[in-house]
């Protein structure tokens, strides 16, 4: 592990920063989270958490976790806000992908 430096540190505040803003937009009712990739110090995708393809028929947020099958594990009721995030990435910056 290293530790990071001073403008290092300040990067990482500023994307952290900027995921507070993107969690605002979530929909989710259990978690709201927002997640950012960076590349070469560029954004290039953003997500938050929100049912599948925003469809309220598809919203689990109210349905108790231990109704759940005991072999789900990932208890959440939407699109994490990493997956949407790839996705983001993928559709408007594939180009600048390494």
């Amino acid at each position: 592990m290293r530790y990071l430096s001073d403008e290092e540190d300040k990067k990482a505040r500023e994307y952290l920063f900027e995921c507070v803003q993107i969690s605002q937009h979530a929909t989710c009712q259990r978690s709201r989270c927002g997640s950012v990739i960076v590349q070469d110090d560029q954004i290039i995708g953003s997500g938050y958490n929100t049912p599948p393809q925003g469809l309220e028929s598809q919203r689990r947020c109210s349905c108790a976790k231990e109704n759940y099958h005991k072999k789900v594990t990932d208890k959440t009721c939407c699109i994490h806000a990493e997956q949407r995030a790839i996705m983001d990435t993928l559709q408007h910056n594939a180009d600048q992908i390494v």
